[in-house]
């Protein structure tokens, strides 16, 4: 499990010095358990971010984590309101109770990301931020809401 999360950090920690980073955000995840995430959005094309994201949640009884892989196509409506349809792959995992089938051992599936998400800028640096995301994964799946703040640079 340890070696895992250090890959993933790493491959994570990688594309990020390779690439200009475009801002960093900072969610509550609001499904059936609470989490928390935070991501960094980097510029792919003129309207396509690549955003990772490290999500925790706080579920009884189990250590519960994604590593999303999320794709945004920006919709610019005006100055200050961005809309964009995100689709990407999630590393799900699991500890100690497990959830749905599988019960009294580690989860690590991968799973696909679908959903939207509005951003509106408040100022120069500032934005607001608001997904909904419907993750599949074999074994299970949910759909949830994120609210946050993205910082940009």
């Amino acid at each position: 499990m340890k070696k895992l999360f250090m890959v993933a950090l790493l491959c994570t920690m990688t594309v990020s010095a390779m690439a200009q980073i475009k801002s960093v955000d900072v969610k509550a995840n609001l499904r059936g358990d609470f989490g928390i995430g935070a991501g960094i959005t980097m510029p792919v094309l003129e309207s396509i971010d690549f955003a990772p994201t490290f999500n925790y949640y706080f579920a009884d009884g189990c250590n519960m984590f994604t590593v999303d892989a999320d794709f945004h196509y920006n919709f610019e409506l005006d100055q200050t309101w961005t809309i964009y349809p995100m689709a990407g792959l999630l590393w799900f995992h699991n500890g100690v109770d497990g959830i749905g089938d599988v019960k009294g051992e580690d989860y690590n599936k991968l799973g696909v990301n679908i959903g939207v998400g509005a951003r509106y800028d408040i100022n120069d640096r500032w934005a607001a931020i608001a997904e909904a995301k419907y993750q599949w994964v074999d074994g299970w799946d949910d759909t949830f809401f994120s609210l946050g703040v993205n910082y940009k640079f």
